[in-house]
């Protein structure tokens, strides 16, 4: 079911864990979109030398204070991001629209409402 929307859009997954990232990467590459994981200096390298329209799914889980730099690095790349919070982080949703956030998602997400937002961010609604 991928279309030219989808094939054209790279989701960077910023989830420290395995587990979470492997079920957002299986729900995300099912409707046809590329997924390529972004946990190090590394991966934000390789993740600045992509073409295309990107967006990257920031799980706040683990990263403490660092995913605040994350999201500073992920503006300069001009990558558009949602910030998934589990509910005791929520207060650090005004924090996330101030980096920068399209959007805030509390955990655990909704499959059905992520990819209408993913969806929605590549005009696909």
């Amino acid at each position: 079911m991928t279309n030219k929307s989808t094939a054209s859009l790279t989701v960077f997954l910023c989830v420290k864990s395995p587990g979470n990232r492997k079920v957002l990467a299986a729900s995300l590459e099912e409707a046809g979109y590329h997924c390529r994981p972004l946990v190090n200096e590394a991966d934000m390298e390789a993740a600045a030398a992509i073409g295309g329209k990107k967006l990257a799914l920031v799980d706040t889980s683990g990263f403490g204070s660092n995913v605040w730099r994350l999201c500073e690095k992920l503006q300069q790349m001009n990558t558009a991001f949602i910030v998934l919070s589990p509910q005791e982080m929520l207060t650090s949703s005004t924090q996330a629209t101030q980096y920068g956030a399209v959007s805030i998602i509390q955990k655990p997400v909704a499959k059905k409402a992520l990819m209408q937002l993913v969806a929605g961010f590549t005009g696909e609604e």
